[in-house]
């Protein structure tokens, strides 16, 4: 199959259009261009984009609202490169490249929560759609590469807890609950607040954990004062700590579970959305990963070094 370019969010949603190997397309709103898109958010001519030897590039042509690729504007005027795995945001419109914008990219899209997201009155609409996906991308690339960047695991919890708090506004404490790898037992408790906290070993719901640690997935109270829990040991809890919501996620890699992540808002109910709990439990894994990452070439030093 030959390259093309594919509508992910946005008006005529699934239409793809086929480029040939070498030329170069304009594509914009105006109908001047070689492809049109239907967004009054991008500009008449908002990028060029060719396909050599099966590899794309995409030049921003200066354009007012940019072009997000990836985790990142690109640099107006200047040809970049793009990933068929990385998203293309312009406007209120999300593209994708070649054929695996049609399986793999849909997919992600949809497992960090945005195809499937919706809001009280049902379906999201574009703009929200489009601006959960540069957020929700923002903070997978940042806390991707903040992780494969971490000397030590010190600054992995670090990076967690700084990606929480930029992703979820409504959160007031987050906390990485360690636990033992032989008993199980929690062990240690780093955590991040927006207020002081009086007794750090009652910043969060200990029952949340514990379930979620039990299950070995990730869970959500949306609202205490109302929502029926498999455990109401969880919700009680909550109320007398004054939680109104919460959401707690296993930290698990191949190997072993290093603990969980847990942040909670007092006030908001409802705070978290289904999304965000997709997001927390992607961050989980992958802090999981690096935390084995970390340990392996600790215990290849100290080896060495013997």
């Amino acid at each position: 199959m030959g390259p093309k370019l594919c509508i992910l969010v946005g008006h005529d949603e699934c239409q793809s259009f086929d480029l040939q190997y070498g030329k170069t397309y304009s594509v914009g709103r105006s109908s001047d261009n070689d492809i049109t898109i239907k967004d009054n958010n991008i500009s008449r001519h908002h990028f060029t984009i060719r396909s050599e030897m099966g590899k794309y590039f995409i030049t921003d042509l200066n354009t007012k609202n940019g072009t997000f690729v990836g985790g990142n504007d690109i640099s107006p005027g200047v040809e970049v490169e793009v990933d068929e795995r990385a998203p293309i945001v312009i406007g209120m419109t999300a593209l994708g490249l070649g054929e695996v914008c049609e399986t793999c990219l849909k997919y992600f899209l949809d497992s960090v929560g945005i195809c499937s997201e919706r809001c009280e009155n049902g379906e999201l609409s574009r703009p929200e759609r489009v601006h959960a996906i540069k957020k929700n991308l923002e903070f997978i690339y940042n806390i991707n590469n903040g992780l494969d960047a971490s000397k030590d695991l010190k600054e992995i919890y670090e990076k967690v807890l700084s990606n929480v708090f930029s992703l979820l506004k409504r959160v007031d404490r987050c906390a990485i609950v360690l636990t033992n790898k032989d008993s199980g037992k929690i062990a240690k408790v780093i955590y991040r607040s927006r207020k002081p906290v009086d007794d750090p070993k009652n910043l969060y719901s200990r029952e949340l954990v514990e379930h979620t640690l039990m299950l070995q997935k990730a869970v959500m109270v949306s609202d205490s004062s109302t929502q029926e829990n498999e455990d109401d040991k969880i919700t009680e809890s909550m109320r007398l700590k004054n939680i109104r919501s919460a959401m707690c996620v296993p930290m698990c890699s191949c190997f072993q579970t290093r603990g969980a992540i847990y942040v909670d808002s007092f006030e908001k109910p409802c705070g978290f959305r289904k999304s965000d709990l997709v997001l927390l439990k992607d961050a989980g894994s992958r802090a999981a990963l690096a935390m084995d990452n970390i340990t392996l070439r600790e215990t290849i030093g100290y080896k060495n070094h013997d």
